[in-house]
């Protein structure tokens, strides 16, 4: 019985963590979103927390080219200011 919850346990985690993972690198875009202001523009006092928060993903972004293009299309998507 115990082998069993193990084996659960482990399959739930195989689930959870890319699940997880797939929310944090996705909520970048609704998160932005909603702190910017009326014109688009991210205000000073959220600079700092958001960048540090979300810095594996700006990391990538500012490496390369591909995932600065998907971003900046994932931003259009959610943003009402394009």
């Amino acid at each position: 019985m115990s082998q069993y919850k193990e084996s659960r346990t482990v399959r739930a985690l195989c689930y959870l963590v890319p699940v997880l993972l797939m929310a944090y690198i996705l909520s970048i875009g609704p998160v932005i979103v909603s702190v910017e202001d009326s014109k688009g523009n991210l205000p000073a006092r959220y600079h700092g927390p958001l960048r540090s928060f979300y810095a594996p993903i700006v990391w990538v972004i500012d490496r390369n080219h591909y995932c600065r293009k998907v971003y900046a299309e994932y931003h259009q998507l959610c943003s009402p200011h394009y």
